[in-house]
């Protein structure tokens, strides 16, 4: 049985097999939070690793923040590349200062000619001010316009907006910096209050997270993003949402091997087989005009045999054809789940499988799921990146029952999200959600594992009365607590809001799309959110 431990807080360590994998994100709450405005950006930008706390847990809400530490949030937050070698910057800052490379890459767009007195110095340390910090992202704003648009914003247009603002310290502003920061209140990145926009004063830490997340959040609001629906065991009910999909992936079979040189794809008897009445699922899917894909799932523990019995792998391939190119399913590509493969010693054997495979596909698409790699091992990928038209992230399953660890907190599906994206192009990458819930019943002072019900339970006891729901954070996660006969109960979901913002992580990340687990789990009010943010 594999040990696992888990200490908590800003460095977050999983011990498996006595080897640690660490994880550095925020897994508690701030001990300083606020519950005010600045909260879902505070702790999303934390989530991304944009902003973060400090060694006793504390965020300071209230400290003035500097401008080089606010570039360096302006930098991160629009992607911008940052270069290991420091290009041009001010004459006051170093290149070996902490901040030099986020300075470099804002100075050589220009954005800091406003910001260096007639020395030439920026003064990286000094407190920031309004004024400035919507002048930087005004200027962040404006270079995604057009040359036509920008000019005309900032030749005329700015003074109308200046004329509709009517801040009363209008006056007091810096004049060269006086389009840029209308630009940003036009966008309705900042506003004023009754005194009027106060470019004088100083930016606190929360007000800068409430900026930056506005910011990002204009950027990818109206984005939409592909897709793909896991039709898979009940999801029947489902079927009517296909039209939301850009692609759906048949969860109808599974690799068969249990002896040595012989292997085949079974489609009939096991969980994962073809339903009766598929013809209205693939009709349904054709209608929608859809890729389709068949997965094949398998998790014994003898895969790794598997991966090195040349003539099991030949059979099976052969065998995984004659369905692929059967024309009563008209499939369009395989969805290999492999699963469980721990053992680096793996790696090479799956690559080399999945390039055998993918040889003879010809014209059939090839996706692949993986897991985290922190502690599975047996997944190359960068290769697997290369060999596949998608890579399917399943950035969940971290259920662990010391800390009541839910399924998919936010930050740890960032950190898979990012260690992904070092092997795989974001083109090719799509992020996993699983629609699911993770129960602990505590009795007697025993808590037992975690439970997964069913989520039609879930929402049946949500409703009921004596059960007290909070959206939990840092995991961005529904959490509710109730105690009946059976003990006292605490119980994660991902509901709809907690899809929307993992959604939300995707298109920040550009990536290639989102996969639902399975189809027949998600609620009306999910396939809403689905439907407000897909391509179709």
């Amino acid at each position: 049985m594999m040990k696992k431990t888990i200490l908590f807080g800003t460095l977050f360590v999983l011990l498996f097999a006595n080897t640690a994998f660490a994880y550095d994100v925020q897994l508690q709450p701030f001990k300083d939070e606020e519950r005010d405005y600045a909260k879902d950006p505070i702790y999303t930008l934390s989530a991304l690793g944009i902003i973060n706390g400090y060694e006793d847990q504390t965020y300071r809400p209230n400290d003035d923040l500097s401008r080089e530490a606010f570039i360096k949030l302006l930098v991160m937050a629009g992607k911008i590349e940052n270069k290991t070698s420091v290009g041009t910057i001010p004459v006051d800052v170093t290149k070996d200062r902490w901040s030099a490379s986020y300075i470099s890459a804002v100075h050589e767009r220009k954005w800091l000619d406003s910001l260096l007195d007639q020395q030439g110095l920026l003064h990286p340390a000094q407190t920031i001010t309004r004024e400035e910090v919507a002048m930087l992202v005004g200027k962040s704003l404006l270079e995604s316009e057009s040359e036509t648009a920008r000019q005309q914003w900032l030749t005329t247009d700015w003074k109308k907006e200046q004329v509709v603002r009517s801040f009363k310290d209008s006056s007091s502003m810096n004049e060269a910096m006086k389009p840029y920061v209308y630009y940003a209140a036009h966008r309705g990145i900042m506003e004023g209050d009754q005194a009027g926009f106060n470019p004088k004063e100083p930016l606190i830490r929360k007000q800068a997270a409430a900026v930056i997340y506005r910011l990002i959040d204009k950027r990818i609001a109206e984005k939409k993003i592909d897709f793909t629906g896991y039709y898979a065991l009940l999801s029947y009910p489902a079927i009517k949402q296909m039209d939301k999909l850009s692609h759906v992936i048949f969860g109808w079979s599974n690799l068969s091997y249990t002896a040595a040189g012989t292997a085949s794809l079974n489609i009939s008897s096991t969980v994962n087989r073809v339903p009766d009445g598929y013809e209205e699922v693939i009709a349904a899917a054709d209608a929608a005009q859809i890729t389709k894909e068949l997965m094949v799932f398998y998790d014994g523990a003898n895969l790794k045999d598997f991966l090195k019995d040349e003539s099991a792998k030949k059979a099976f391939i052969a065998s995984l054809l004659s369905t692929l190119k059967d024309p009563a399913y008209s499939f369009t590509g395989v969805s290999i789940d492999f699963e469980g493969l721990r053992d680096a010693a793996s790696a090479a054997d799956y690559t080399q499988f999945l390039q055998e495979l993918q040889s003879q596909l010809g014209s059939l698409t090839l996706s692949v799921a993986v897991p985290p790699i922190y502690y599975y091992k047996g997944y190359d990928l960068k290769e697997i990146g290369k060999l596949a038209d998608t890579v399917i992230l399943m950035a969940y399953d971290f259920t662990h029952d010391d800390n009541m660890l839910p399924s998919a907190p936010l930050p740890l599906v960032n950190d898979t999200v990012l260690a992904a994206l070092q092997s795989i192009p974001k083109e090719k990458l799509v992020l996993g959600i699983s629609k699911q819930a993770n129960q602990w019943i505590t009795k007697s002072g025993i808590t037992g594992t975690a439970l997964k019900p069913a989520i039609a339970d879930v929402e049946k006891r949500l409703a009921m009365p004596g059960v007290d729901a909070t959206w939990a954070m840092p995991y961005f996660l529904k959490k509710a607590t109730f105690a009946d006969e059976r003990g006292s109960h605490v119980l994660y979901y991902e509901d709809s809001q907690s899809i929307a913002k993992k959604i939300w992580l995707a298109k920040f990340y550009d990536l290639q799309a989102v996969s639902l687990w399975f189809m027949g789990n998600y609620t009306p009010s999910d396939w809403e959110q689905v439907a407000a943010q897909a391509v179709k």
